[in-house]
C-alpha cells in the first residue's frame, strides 16, 4: 500500500519548479525551448512530443521569456535540444526541406493549419502567390485572411512561409522584415522583379 504522507514528504523536498516542469512536460502540456545556433543565427527552438512548436531567431525574442510569452504556450527552458532533433532541423534549415519534420500546430485553427499546410507544400527555389494558396484552400476570396494566417506562423523558416509573395511578384510582409525574406528568396535561388 502507498504511504501517502511519506510520498507527500518526499514531494515537498524537491524544489517547486523542478517539480511544475516535470509534472507539465509529463501530461505534454507544456513545450521544451533551447536556443540554437543556425546558419541563419541564433534561433530558440521550442518542441512537444508531438513536434516543433515554435521558432523565432533572438533578435526579436532576444530572452527565453519573451520567447515563451510571444507563443503564448507553457515553455520551460532546457539547455540543448535532442541531438536528433537538432541535426534534423540543422539539415532542414540547410537543404530548404523540412521532410521528416514534425510539427505541433495545437491551438490554431483550422484554416490557419490548412494554410499553413499549403505552404509547406511550395518546394525550395519556387515562390507561390497568397492567391495561390487560397485557390487551393478552395477558397478565391480568401487572399487576406491568407497573409493573416501566414503572419501568424509559428514555425518560420521551416514552415516556409517565406516563399509566399504578392500576386505582382513583389515579397510582401515577413515577420522578421522584408528585407530577410528577400534574403532567404535569393539564397534559395526564387528571382523576383526588381531582385
Amino acid at each position: 500500500m502507498i504511504d501517502i504522507e511519506h510520498e507527500l514528504a518526499n514531494l515537498a523536498e524537491v524544489p517547486p519548479a523542478h517539480l511544475e516542469r516535470v509534472t507539465v512536460l509529463a501530461v505534454d502540456a507544456g513545450d521544451q525551448v533551447a536556443m540554437k545556433s543556425s546558419v541563419h543565427g541564433p534561433l530558440w527552438i521550442s518542441w512537444s512530443k508531438r513536434g516543433i512548436t515554435g521558432l523565432t531567431p533572438t533578435f526579436v525574442d532576444e530572452t527565453v521569456d519573451a520567447f515563451i510569452e510571444h507563443h503564448r504556450r507553457a515553455g520551460y527552458d532546457v539547455e540543448t535540444l535532442p541531438s536528433a532533433l537538432d541535426h534534423d532541423i540543422e539539415t532542414a534549415l540547410a537543404s530548404g526541406v523540412a521532410e521528416g519534420l514534425s510539427f505541433d500546430l495545437r491551438g490554431l485553427s483550422s484554416f490557419q493549419v490548412s494554410v499553413l499546410e499549403a505552404c509547406q507544400t511550395i518546394p525550395c527555389g519556387s515562390a507561390q502567390s497568397y492567391g495561390w494558396i487560397a485557390s487551393q484552400l478552395g477558397k478565391p476570396g480568401a487572399t487576406r485572411a491568407v497573409g493573416t494566417a501566414l503572419a501568424k506562423n509559428p514555425i518560420p523558416l521551416l514552415i516556409p512561409c517565406h516563399r509566399v509573395v504578392r500576386s505582382d511578384g513583389s515579397v510582401g510582409s515577413y515577420a522578421f522584415g522584408s528585407d530577410m525574406k528577400r534574403e532567404l528568396l535569393v539564397e534559395e535561388g526564387v528571382l523576383l522583379p526588381g531582385m
